[in-house]
């Protein structure tokens, strides 16, 4: 892994409805220098989204409010957002929920708990491509 690049100009926005887990991700991402928003709801991340436009979102899916699907196919459908990279980042594993984040355009997804390879790994390589 290329510790070297510089990725502070890019900003990656985390929504999650657990304060523990933003933490946790925040603490992770730290060695990769990028900004960091914050979200704790679906309707809080979208409006983020739309104000902000970040370069990546890591999303999970079970919020209440709004869930992170709902979010994904929002930001899916709209011209100005559609090229923002979303990794869904949740609990919910299943077959099911994998293939229904990737069918509606997640461009990856990462299983909690969270291991911070993984994690860095697949924001350098979304963040690569930009």
């Amino acid at each position: 892994m290329d510790n070297t690049k510089d990725y502070s100009r890019f900003t990656v926005l985390i929504v999650d409805d657990i304060p523990v887990n933003i933490i946790l991700l925040k603490t992770m991402l730290a060695r990769t220098n990028v900004g960091i928003l914050t979200a704790t709801n679906g309707e809080n991340a979208l409006e983020i989204v739309r104000k902000q436009k970040p370069e990546l979102v890591l999303l999970d899916i079970h919020m209440p409010v709004m869930d992170g699907m709902d979010v994904l196919k929002e930001i899916k459908a709209d011209p100005e957002l559609e090229k923002i990279p979303v990794i869904m980042v949740s609990a919910y594993t299943s077959a099911e929920d994998i293939e229904r984040s990737m069918s509606l355009g997640a461009s990856g997804f990462i299983k909690k708990p969270v291991i911070m390879d993984n994690l860095i790994s697949s924001v350098k390589s979304e963040l690569d491509k930009i």
